[in-house]
């Protein structure tokens, strides 16, 4: 039985590994970094000193003016490797001053590789946050209509906003804003535990493993 033992110790940890594999399947990348909070309030100076140095359109950058316009646009792109299958996915956004707490909607179009999700992020933007000056962070969980093309290997996205937005005296015509982080994340793999077996089953199977298990390991004949 010792050997049965040493052989279950080896089996034991194989199995573990491929389990840790499976999980670390995931695609996780990050353009820019998070200098705020959710729901800070920086000042535009200390916002753009903390973005700047990293890569456009996150290093603190104003794109628009809330006064004399035009509204804010950006677009990023996330490369790597073609995933199949793709089970799910989200997108976190840091984004300042996008005053979605003006009346109205502020986002005038959101796609992800030509697919509208305009709808999907101006809804996150009307939930809170979004007055003037506050850094935001909003996780999108995007839809199953995106996976297909998150196989790809190639994340476009595509921001524009809308007035009104809101300066010292009220609501103004347009709306700027800058980004401050972004991250995607593409889960490939099934990691749901597998249902623990039924007695019966459970004792067929110690019963196959075991017998196994001696036969790999029991000591050769003389």
């Amino acid at each position: 039985m010792q050997n049965v033992s040493t052989g279950f110790r080896f089996v034991v940890p194989a199995v573990l590994s491929m389990v840790a594999q499976i999980a670390a399947a995931d695609v996780s990348l990050t353009l820019g970094e998070q200098d705020f909070a959710d729901a800070s309030t920086p000042t535009t100076g200390d916002f753009l000193t903390a973005g700047s140095g990293e890569s456009s359109p996150f290093n603190g950058v104003f794109s628009g003016s809330d006064v004399t316009g035009p509204n804010f646009s950006a677009s990023w792109t996330f490369s790597y490797a073609p995933q199949s299958p793709v089970l799910g996915a989200s997108l976190t956004l840091g984004i300042y001053d996008h005053e979605s707490a003006a009346a109205g909607n502020q986002v005038a179009s959101f796609k992800l590789n030509g697919i509208d999700l305009t709808i999907e992020l101006n809804s996150l933007f009307e939930s809170r946050g979004g007055a003037s000056r506050e850094d935001n962070v909003y996780v999108l969980t995007l839809p199953g209509t995106t996976f297909a093309s998150l196989g790809t290997g190639t994340a476009a996205f595509e921001l524009s906003l809308q007035g009104p937005g809101l300066g010292l005296f009220g609501e103004t015509p347009f709306n700027g804003a800058a980004l401050d982080f972004s991250t995607l994340n593409v889960i490939t793999r099934d990691v749901t535990p597998t249902p623990v077996p039924e007695p019966a089953s459970g004792a067929l199977m110690s019963m196959a493993l075991l017998g196994l298990a001696v036969t790999r390991f029991r000591a050769p004949r003389r």
